[in-house]
């Protein structure tokens, strides 16, 4: 009894003690623990609107700053870790896979790639990538890596964007012609007066086939080879002016560089500045303007060069051809200046256009006049009935004014060849005839028409000026000078009038500066 009466009483002081220390350690707490401050943002703003404009708002708390963390960098085991290759005849499959061991990848061999391929090649201490890359260039393969799976494939595919038009040009020039309209002497005789000069061009109808040529192309680049499994293909879409080719590396390596250089040639293009003029003679040059004397009218700030040096491998024996070189700084200028003082000049056209390189030009500027180049009549009868007669009338046009055709061709030294034809016409008069009986009769229109014109083939450089003249014309002029009052007498003021005729002689005169685009 008594044990346990002592037993007792020390429970119960040792749960007294524990109770005041815990109550002294809640108190020491109370007492070094800041109170914590908690911020209400509604109750702010409400107060701020009640409070006087001159208090200032209450500062809030800035944004937190994250902690910096540094970037991890994506570390592909194809250029961290490097492999040793040494093999002598040794199957393709067994060295790759050798890398992908090493480079912990999985290995896809695809259909066409053959793995007896034999290999023999030293490498040491080289990364994975550049090791991949030998191996498979050598082998005319391709791979590629997707996460951990390296796949080896016979073909790749590419897109080439050649963006041509899908547009076939066609290019005619003629002029000359038969100066007789095919008559002849009478007889038909072997020494028969005949009168036919003609030059006649036209385009190769074939060459103008862009989209025809590429696929002729491509079909002999990329030729079946027996024993592959795979062969090579290509498609091509003219809308959208691209070809898509699948193949080895070493042919889809060829048609990149044909494309490439296709593409190098076709953008090149030129600048043609053009100045046509009309040079109306003074009384001293009837016999065209004098080219020694616009030489020295312009050798002070020009270096000019006449002649055709040099075209002999451009031009054939009966081509016309003329030229003038000047080199200056006010090259279409200094010529004006000069040809002002052969005579009054009136600029007849001043085009500048853009052409790509073995593309046509045409120019056309003028009136275009049309009338009735034939008649055919259909007369009708049915009994108890008055004759009908049918009308079928044919119309054609004359244009009165130039023509102008130009085909640029840039060679990769920067030399252009230009094929120039410039047409310059003027209608005369629409005379009228009058075909058919009395009673049934039609008027038809017959035009007369000034004509001039000429082809020529010239090469020259970036800058330089060609000069076409030599197309010389001749016009009447008529001036009537009579007495106020009387000239306008009826039979009796013919007296009194007087009529001048004059002789013009006006020289066509053609400059062209073609300008390299880069």
């Amino acid at each position: 009894m008594k044990k346990c009466f002592l037993s007792s009483v020390f429970c119960l002081l040792f749960s007294v003690f524990c109770l005041l220390s815990f109550i002294s350690c809640a108190a020491v707490g109370q007492l070094t623990k800041k109170p914590e401050k908690k911020i209400d943002l509604s109750k702010q703003m409400a107060a701020a609107e009640t409070r006087p404009s001159e208090a200032p708002a209450p500062q809030l708390p800035g944004p937190v700053t994250p902690e910096f963390v540094p970037a991890k960098e994506d570390t592909s085991p194809l250029q961290t870790k490097t492999v040793s290759v040494s093999a002598r005849s040794t199957p393709l499959r067994e060295v790759l896979f050798t890398i992908a061991e090493t480079a912990s990848l999985n290995l896809v061999m695809e259909r066409g790639v053959d793995t007896e391929l034999p290999v023999t090649m030293t490498l040491k201490n080289i990364s994975v990538q550049d090791a991949l890359n030998i191996i498979l260039d050598s082998s005319d393969y391709f791979y590629s890596v997707t996460e951990n799976i390296l796949t080896v494939r016979a073909m790749g595919t590419e897109i080439f964007e050649l963006g041509h038009p899908n547009v076939v040009q066609e290019y005619k020039m003629n002029v000359g012609g038969d100066i007789l309209s095919g008559t002849s002497s009478v007889g038909q005789s072997a020494n028969a007066v005949s009168g036919d000069v003609s030059i006649k061009s036209s385009s190769d109808n074939v060459s103008f086939q862009f989209w025809d040529a590429i696929e002729k192309t491509m079909g002999t680049i990329l030729k079946p080879e027996q024993g592959k499994v795979v062969q090579p293909a290509f498609v091509v879409n003219r809308m959208a002016g691209t070809v898509m080719v699948t193949a080895a590396k070493k042919d889809l390596k060829k048609v990149g560089d044909y494309f490439t250089n296709l593409k190098k040639v076709l953008n090149r293009q030129v600048l043609v500045e053009a100045r046509i003029v009309e040079v109306q003679l003074s009384e001293g040059l009837k016999y065209g303007i004098d080219w020694n004397a616009l030489i020295k009218g312009v050798a002070q700030s020009a270096n000019i060069n006449v002649g055709t040096t040099g075209f002999t491998n451009v031009l054939t024996g009966d081509t016309p051809n003329f030229q003038v070189n000047v080199t200056g700084t006010e090259n279409l200028t200094l010529l004006l200046k000069a040809l002002q003082e052969q005579g009054d000049v009136q600029t007849l056209s001043n085009p500048r256009i853009n052409i790509m390189n073995g593309q046509t030009a045409l120019l056309s500027v003028g009136r275009n006049t049309s009338f009735i180049s034939k008649v055919e009549t259909v007369t009708t009868t049915s009994a108890g009935s008055a004759p009908t007669t049918t009308f079928t009338v044919e119309t054609n046009s004359v244009l009165s004014g130039i023509l102008f055709g130009l085909v640029p061709y840039i060679n990769s030294d920067g030399e252009i060849t230009l094929t120039i034809t410039p047409i310059v016409t003027n209608l005369v008069s629409l005379e009228s005839k009058i075909v058919g009986a009395t009673d049934n009769s039609v008027e038809i229109k017959l035009p007369t028409v000034d004509l001039r014109e000429m082809s020529t083939t010239v090469r020259i450089i970036d800058g330089q000026i060609v000069v076409i003249g030599g197309l010389i014309s001749k016009n009447t002029k008529s001036t009537e000078n009579k007495i106020p009052l009387l000239g306008d007498i009826p039979v009796l003021g013919e007296f009194f009038k007087s009529v001048d005729k004059t002789d013009e002689q006006t020289e066509l005169v053609i400059m062209l500066i073609p300008r390299l685009m880069i």
